[in-house]
């Protein structure tokens, strides 16, 4: 046979041997999934505190957006897509607005919306690569962005005379167009 199966008496768990699902395996409370072949974990993580257990898997999708100094008035979008996955504590996500109005808040832009909370670490920042197109601003040394720790936004910044200045509502038009790719690690 193509599976060589010992399982304790107990606890139905595999003590030797080599295991081989046709389909799907469940992992905790999870109920495998029927439409395909996989590993199904439950919908609410199970935590572990052993640093070698795979504890979580996770896809989906995100809201992304913009804020300029914490606000959002009047900003609306001709099109906004983000997608993630969660592997244990790493996400890797990516995203796609365009602007149809910027609004009429200001201060500080900020790309919002993450899917997790970035973990509460100090100074364990996680840099965003971006590509910022119909943008007002002329950037000399390229943009800079980041994650705080315990945030779901990423700030924007440029280099400009040896020093990061924040990019502001000022620096975007009512048609810009920001794509993110992020991985950071999250404490959920």
């Amino acid at each position: 046979t193509d599976a060589d199966l010992t399982f304790a008496t107990a606890a139905n768990e595999l003590s030797s041997g080599t295991f081989k699902a046709a389909t799907t395996i469940g992992v905790g409370a999870a109920t495998p999934s029927t439409s395909g072949a996989g590993i199904t974990f439950p919908a609410t993580q199970s935590d572990s505190t052993n640093a070698n257990t795979l504890d979580d898997y996770e896809e989906g999708s995100w809201t992304i957006g913009v804020s300029f100094g914490g606000g959002t008035t009047g900003i609306t979008y001709s099109s906004q897509v983000a997608r993630y996955t969660k592997i244990g504590n790493k996400i890797f996500a990516q995203g796609r607005f365009a602007l149809s109005s910027k609004g009429s808040s200001t201060g500080s832009a900020a790309i919002t919306g993450l899917p997790f909370t970035t973990s509460n670490i100090t100074n364990l920042n996680s840099v965003a690569t971006l590509q910022l197109n119909n943008v007002a601003v002329t950037v000399p040394s390229g943009v800079t962005s980041s994650a705080a720790a315990n945030s779901a936004e990423v700030t924007l910044a440029y280099l400009s005379a040896g020093s990061n200045t924040a990019l502001l509502d000022t620096d975007f038009t009512n048609t810009s167009v920001v794509t993110l790719n992020l991985i950071y690690q999250t404490g959920a």
